[in-house]
């Protein structure tokens, strides 16, 4: 059985910044300029509840802060093919609007979360099988514990962002990391 990786909003977001950076500094060095209307396209792939599998992308996504609900909201229109597990294939198209949810800070701070499926080895005869590996790694901050210290520092860099600020910061790194129309 396959399971989706899920990072934590903040190491995502942490992640998200860096490969944002990244590419803006490489894919635009030094430009200006008019801005053009662009559309935005993030790839998705998931399993549905009969076993099926789904592919298809996120067009447009929209990340949003309604202060009456103190929520963030993401909003776009989901496109692609769902495969039922008995072969039958249905194309979808659909505006849809979610919300996101964000953990408050915490006594332990998610620094890794990795499902490695079964590996299947054949070197020259040798066969070599790896059951799925499951790897969770934690930092602890407090008193004495030095890396745990640094590493939630490092991944509560973005704390701050909360609110309308964070559904603008994702709302503009969606769009300098997806390819544009």
């Amino acid at each position: 059985m396959l399971r989706a990786y899920v990072p934590s909003l903040r190491m995502g977001a942490l992640w998200l910044a860096l490969a944002a950076m990244l590419a803006t500094m490489i894919a635009f060095p030094g430009s200006a300029g008019a801005q053009v209307p662009t559309r935005v396209v993030v790839p998705v792939t998931g399993t549905l509840s009969d076993g099926g599998t789904f592919q298809g992308r996120v067009i447009n996504p929209d990340v949003s802060y309604q202060s009456a609900t103190d929520t963030l909201l993401i909003s776009g229109i989901l496109a692609g093919r769902a495969t039922q597990s008995d072969g039958t294939v249905e194309r979808v198209r659909e505006e849809f609007t979610t919300q996101l949810s964000v953990s408050q800070q915490q006594d332990e701070c998610e620094i890794l979360d990795l499902d490695i499926g079964r590996i299947n080895l054949d070197l020259l005869g040798l066969v070599v099988n790896i059951a799925p590996i499951h790897i969770n790694v934690t930092a602890v901050p407090g008193a004495g514990n030095l890396l745990g210290n640094l590493l939630c520092a490092l991944v509560g860099l973005l704390d701050d962002l909360s609110g309308p600020d964070l559904a603008d910061f994702l709302d503009g790194l969606l769009g300098a990391l997806f390819p544009r129309d």
